[in-house]
């Protein structure tokens, strides 16, 4: 089994200019070789504050290109206050058996990172402050996840777990996985699920406040409350959940959508 890790370090080489290319935005390119080149790859990137884009190629390797906002700090000395140029943070890609991860220490400097992998990709991505989330063509298994951002994919081939708490999620389908369950879920987003034409879905509806828009013709099933009890040595909980079931074409793997403040839209795929 190969084992590479590739770590690249900003820091005071960075902010006093041994770096200047990176001082002033540009981006570090980090190619990475793949243990088992051709065969389907996972990804998992968690960055506190980050764009993170992700798109799929025909390629046998991993590219990465990693910059950070100004720290927009300064340093006192005798001749007067110099700001420090350049975003000072680390970062660390370590690749093992096709498995990659990024991380990054945790400090306030927005990265910006674009990967540009294999398309046959499970992905696990999350941010959490003014971040962003984009994903295209990718083939497999997508879990998303952006606090205070909005979400994106297109393209997608597989089955797609995305959420956000603030910011609108948008996710287009080119085929969706017959066996898996899927979910979309914001509190003041709004939900966007592009399928295509002749897709089948068995869609789960929930939306407290806002409108549920569709382009594809549905059948709404009759409303039935779904009961999960749990027993225990302490007691018992019961949880009563009554959503909208509608199926399109017919029905298909499950889709749930749910936002409390936000829209439910169901597109067709180009629309």
């Amino acid at each position: 089994m190969n084992h590479s890790i590739f770590r690249i370090f900003f820091g005071l080489l960075l902010v006093f200019g041994a770096a200047a290319a990176a001082a002033q935005g540009s981006p570090q390119v980090i190619n990475i070789p793949l243990s088992r080149p051709g065969e389907p790859i996972a990804l998992e990137i968690g960055i506190l504050s980050a764009r993170i884009e992700v798109i799929g190629e025909d390629r046998q390797d991993a590219q990465f290109e990693i910059s950070a906002s100004d720290t927009g700090r300064k340093i006192v000395t005798p001749s007067g206050t110099k700001s420090l140029k350049g975003g000072s943070f680390a970062f660390e890609i370590e690749e093992d058996d096709n498995e990659i991860s990024v991380d990054t220490d945790w400090r306030a400097n927005k990265v910006f990172l674009t990967a540009r992998i294999p398309q046959r990709a499970d992905l696990y991505l999350s941010t959490t402050n003014d971040g962003e989330i984009i994903v295209s063509n990718v083939t497999g298994s997508l879990e998303l996840g952006n606090t205070n951002g909005p979400i994106t994919a297109t393209g997608i081939s597989g089955a797609v777990i995305a959420e956000s708490v603030s910011d609108d999620i948008d996710i287009g389908f080119r085929a969706v996985a017959p066996d898996s369950a899927m979910s979309m879920e914001s509190v003041n987003g709004n939900l966007t699920v592009r399928l295509p034409a002749n897709a089948g879905a068995q869609l789960y509806l929930d939306s407290s406040q806002g409108e549920i828009l569709s382009d594809f013709e549905v059948e709404v099933q009759p409303s039935k409350p779904v009961i999960e009890r749990d027993d225990h040595k302490s007691g018992v909980s019961v949880r009563v959940e009554n959503t909208i079931v509608a199926n399109v074409n017919g029905g298909g793997p499950v889709i749930r959508l749910k936002t409390l403040n936000g829209d439910i839209n169901i597109r067709k795929a180009g629309n």
